[in-house]
């Protein structure tokens, strides 16, 4: 004989108290008729039982309180707020389930949907294995309840009320024909044809026409496992392709994530492809977790946009490439990057942020590997000499001259501390006798020269030095100090090369040398030194004339004299810089580091990727 029971029309067949909700539909046997005080006992429990099986419901739906949903559950609760029902601790619990059933299930498939019954209806969601073993989330069918149980009220916050189990004073739904409107559902879904492998993820707790619904669906031959999925779908929030892609992303990595980078032996120069982990194989996250790796990456010898390819596994022919990014990367720079794993095959370039191209570009990877050039050709030495005014009437521009001399060292002693690749020298210099410095009373024109070595012994020296002020800014013993320097390239580094060196002079000045006579009012040299014989000698030796001063400014002098002097200095500074002039202000120390390196040289094609070890 089958039973249905009275509160929340289940149907029972021989058991004594209701499976859902534990209201007793059996008990023994009794002498005599049924009393009035027995009815309403039996009356009593039933409504409290009911009543106390609608709280629970309404509780798991939870709408707002000043909501219309909120109103509606109250109608339909006979008047109760659904807040006032009392739910069992636990029974909201979010399940978190073991997902290596599901890693075993997924191994040598190609193809595999997860069913769901969620409170807002059926989902099936496609996921395809690639080559590589990762798992991507494709299309999803959704079909609302409505659609398979036209039963259901079709105000959603009462439907969900009743998909929690809830009747108050609405028409029970049928548990049977519930039943087989899920059943015929999936009879009709092509994704559960024969042949095909579902995984069913289990409902949150408490939502007992959903728990129906999967013991339905348990049944279908598809079905292959049940899984929690990380996590069910609670207070009726939508499932679907979200749910699926929380689980799918605490699946262990089946292949190490990597950076394809470059990389030059020290030796030889060949350019070889260089493989860094990211992230290991088995890696596994947890369900809100994010990893993060981070990796310095080198620009090559210019200004490029390299491309950063995230491979599945070592670079080689069928290795899937998982994201492209491209970043701009000053020449020999590093580069810190930092990149987050969202789940398997999920890798995302997230700093720097802003330096990314607007589109992601993509890379056929055989292409790239055999696209890099044969071979890096280290630079020449760089031989550097500096010439620094430390006179003049203005003393602090004296100060900002030795300022921007003593960075330059820095910077070069930093690059290379052991001179292995730069020698650096420089020579200081004063005014003459004649226009009365302090230091000119005391027999000092320059310096003692600074011979080419390594940067951080310059440095050393430089740090010795000091400005001294004079009395005029008409010119300076310029003239002096490059014939010094002229005197210096004498004293090669040893075991150079000429043929390897790159030769620099930089003229740090604010004051033009003195000419070897007389220029209308400009005086000439005392000694008679010919700044530009000493500047031939110095281009002869193979020398890179640059220099850094501050242009001549402003409308022209309003005398004939002062017009003279200017049009001088405008020549000699033409002829110091004749390479190239740099302005203070607008050029900064590292911006003439950069300027004086020696250009590395690649055989065969500029190199795509980033480095992954400097070139210097």
């Amino acid at each position: 004989m089958e039973v249905s029971c009275p509160v929340c029309a289940t149907p029972e067949t021989g058991r004594e108290h209701c499976e859902v909700c534990g209201v007793r539909l059996y008990g023994d046997p009794v002498l005599g008729a049924v009393t009035a005080r027995d009815l309403a006992a039996a009356e009593a429990a039933l409504r409290t039982a009911r009543h106390g099986w609608d709280l629970r419901a309404a509780a798991l739906v939870a709408p707002g309180p000043e909501s219309d949903g909120h109103r509606r559950l109250t109608a339909a609760l006979g008047g109760t707020p659904p807040g006032d029902g009392h739910v069992p601790a636990g029974a909201l619990r979010e399940e978190t389930g073991d997902s290596t059933p599901v890693q075993a299930l997924l191994a040598g498939r190609a193809q595999v949907s997860f069913l769901e019954c969620a409170p807002d209806g059926l989902h099936l969601t496609q996921v395809e294995i690639t080559r590589a073993g990762i798992r991507v989330q494709g299309d999803t069918l959704s079909t609302p309840w409505r659609s398979v149980v036209p039963a259901l009220d079709g105000d959603p916050t009462l439907r969900r009320f009743q998909l929690a189990g809830g009747i108050g004073t609405l028409p029970p739904v049928d548990r049977r024909a519930f039943d087989e409107a899920v059943r015929a559902w999936l009879a009709e879904s092509p994704r559960t044809a024969p042949g095909a492998t579902v995984v069913l993820l289990r409902p949150a707790p408490g939502w007992e026409l959903l728990r129906r619904a999967g013991a339905v669906a348990a049944q279908d031959p598809a079905v292959r496992l049940a899984a929690d999925g990380e996590g069910g779908a609670p207070e009726g929030r939508p499932g679907g392709a979200a749910r699926v892609r929380r689980l799918l992303r605490t699946l262990p990595l089946p292949a190490d994530h990597t950076l394809l980078l470059a990389r030059v032996d020290r030796h030889t120069g060949a350019v070889h492809p260089h493989s860094h982990v990211l992230f290991p194989a088995g890696l596994v996250l947890r369900p809100d977790e994010t990893a993060t790796a981070e990796v310095t990456v080198y620009g090559g010898p210019a200004d490029s946009a390299p491309l950063l390819p995230v491979l599945a596994g070592p670079p080689g022919p069928g290795t899937p490439a998982l994201a492209v990014r491209q970043l701009k990367v000053r020449a020999l720079e590093p580069e810190r990057l930092t990149f987050a794993l969202r789940g398997p095959g999920e890798v995302e370039l997230v700093a720097p942020a802003g330096e990314r191209s607007p589109e992601e570009p993509t890379a056929d990877l055989s292409r790239l590997l055999s696209g890099l050039p044969r071979r890096m050709v280290r630079p020449p030495l760089l031989e550097l000499l500096l010439t620094v005014d430390l006179g003049g009437a203005d003393r602090a521009g004296a100060e900002e001259r030795l300022a921007f001399v003593r960075e330059v060292a820095a910077l070069l002693a930093r690059k290379d501390p052991a001179g292995a690749t730069v020698r650096a020298g420089a020579v200081g210099h004063y005014d003459h006798t004649d226009y009365e410095t302090t230091w000119a009373r005391a027999g000092t024109l320059l310096r003692a020269p600074v011979v080419a070595r390594p940067p951080a012994e310059l440095l050393a020296a430089l740090d010795t030095w000091s400005p001294a002020p004079g009395r005029q800014d008409t010119v300076s013993s310029l003239e002096d100090a490059l014939h010094e320097a002229a005197a210096l390239t004498a004293r090669r580094p040893a075991g150079a090369d000429p043929g390897e060196t790159c030769r620099v002079l930089l003229v740090v000045g604010g004051r033009p040398p003195a000419p070897v006579r007389r220029h209308g009012v400009v005086p000439p040299c005392p000694r008679g030194t010919d700044w530009r014989s000493a500047l031939g000698r110095l281009r002869a030796g193979g020398f890179r004339l640059l220099a850094r001063t501050h242009p001549a400014t402003g409308p022209p002098a309003p005398d004939a004299a002062a017009r003279q002097a200017g049009r001088y200095a405008a020549e000699a500074w033409q002829a110091l810089g004749a390479d190239g002039v740099f302005r203070p202000g607008a050029d900064s120390p590292q911006d003439v580091v950069r300027a004086l390196d020696p250009p590395w040289r690649h055989e065969g094609p500029a190199c795509p990727l980033a480095f992954a070890a400097p070139l210097r």
